[in-house]
């Protein structure tokens, strides 16, 4: 081969790696998108398309069963649905779960249900809640609620920022009082408490539900739940429970 030809391949050659590089260049800065937890392909270690892996979203919904769900008398034809419902999981969380509560009759009839979303912490149990259900004439005898759909995500457990410092149950006068304190420097806010009333065999008897708009830094705040008619059971224990967004802060 003689040096012509091999200076029109030597420059050939320069060119294509010109090429290649300016090519290589564009793909990178311009075309080019890095692997992430949102791009729909499993295509950095995770176990299925964006789950889990590097990423926080489980690949698998696990399956959530209430505890237990009841209708409660509050006045005549009137009744609290009320559940308990516990996540399964100690390390993921679960934000916008579809839930119905229903109440059924003797006949097993239904005579109405409720509707909503809800949020659970890792190995969270809550209490669900849907006020004056109108049963009119028919008596509610039974609840079913069913839980579904959401997102799961890994997550570490949470401390809540607010505490109960104490509470007093008074059956005479159908009330139950406490004291709730946030132990952290920030205001928490949209605070949701809980109570239950339990009879000796452990079933809840009655419920309510209060909420308050924030509790100031290192705040304390009275809580008071009241019922209008006496208990359909002696009640012998009393719990308050408390529901704080995803964002307070922690302590």
């Amino acid at each position: 081969m003689d040096w012509a030809v091999r200076r029109q391949l030597l420059y050939a050659l320069g060119v294509f790696l010109f090429l290649a590089c300016v090519g290589g260049l564009i793909w990178f800065f311009v075309i080019y998108a890095p692997p992430t937890c949102t791009d729909g392909l499993q295509n950095q270690g995770e176990f299925g398309p964006d789950c889990e892996g590097p990423c926080a979203k489980l690949c698998s919904i696990p399956r959530v069963d209430p505890l237990w769900a009841r209708p409660l008398l509050v006045a005549e034809g009137v009744y609290h649905g009320v559940a308990s419902v516990k996540n399964p999981l100690s390390n993921a969380r679960a934000t916008g779960l579809m839930y119905s509560l229903a109440l059924y009759d003797d006949d097993n009839i239904l005579i109405a249900e409720r509707r909503g979303t809800i949020d659970l912490y890792p190995g969270e149990t809550r209490v669900v809640f849907e006020p004056n259900i109108i049963a009119g004439s028919r008596v509610p005898v039974r609840a079913f609620m069913k839980v579904d759909g959401g997102y799961w995500e890994k997550s570490d457990s949470v401390e809540s920022p607010i505490l109960i410092v104490s509470q007093q149950l008074d059956t005479e006068n159908l009330r139950l009082t406490g004291v709730l304190e946030n132990v952290t420097a920030e205001p928490v806010n949209s605070i949701i408490a809980n109570a239950l009333l339990y009879d000796a065999d452990d079933i809840v008897v009655a419920a309510s539900e209060t909420r308050f708009a924030v509790i100031p830094g290192r705040g304390r705040q009275d809580v008071s739940f009241t019922w209008p008619t006496a208990f359909p059971r002696p009640v012998v224990r009393a719990d308050i429970s408390i529901r704080v967004p995803h964002d307070a802060p922690t302590p």
